[in-house]
């Protein structure tokens, strides 16, 4: 009897794709944390034309696959997990996803690729998703989505890819990229 698939949901940026743009994440939520005095989570939605070409042109920075794209391809390819992507990027940005997965070489990878194209809250959307779809693991490397599919409860096992601020933040499934946390995931 061959062992089962482990199902794995995988966030886009800074999971899948490398995106240096999401270290200002920090320096926003700080700002909106301890300055404006937000603790609510809740992400900008662009709705003009603008705020539309000004989040797709910081989403471009997503040009070259994350450490560890590589053992993806393989584990998939051998059916070791079944992989589903699971992007918070609204529906505008779709193009540039499926141009970045067939550039490498990853549309193949994935047995789903679900966007936000109702252009949901982020956390509220995937938190929807990884209850339907019913992951083993997700792996997310924005903390704040972290931490609210932690609160509720979302039955899936978390890892969080976290980034040069955030690396000290206390967290048991944390990861430096993807890499690392497929190593963990397929060694249990």
């Amino acid at each position: 009897m061959s062992p089962r698939k482990i199902i794995v949901g995988f966030d886009f940026d800074g999971v899948i794709a490398y995106n240096p743009a999401r270290l200002a994440r920090f320096p926003i939520s700080f700002v909106k944390q301890h300055i404006l005095g937000i603790q609510k989570v809740s992400f900008f939605v662009p709705h003009t034309s603008l705020e539309k070409s000004l989040w797709s042109l910081a989403h471009e920075s997503s040009v070259f696959p994350a450490q560890g794209v590589s053992l993806l391809r393989r584990l998939t390819k051998e059916n070791k997990i079944e992989a589903h992507l699971v992007t918070g990027r609204f529906g505008f940005l779709e193009d540039h996803l499926l141009r970045f997965l067939n550039r490498w070489d990853l549309q193949s990878c994935f047995t789903s690729i679900t966007l936000n194209k109702k252009n949901e809250q982020p956390h509220l959307f995937k938190e929807r998703i990884v209850r339907q779809k019913r992951f083993a693991y997700f792996v997310e490397d924005n903390w704040d989505i972290v931490n609210h599919l932690v609160v509720k409860k979302v039955p899936a096992k978390i890892h969080w890819i976290y980034n040069v601020f955030d690396r000290n933040r206390v967290y048991k499934n944390k990861y430096p990229y993807v890499q690392k946390s497929l190593e963990q995931i397929i060694a249990v």
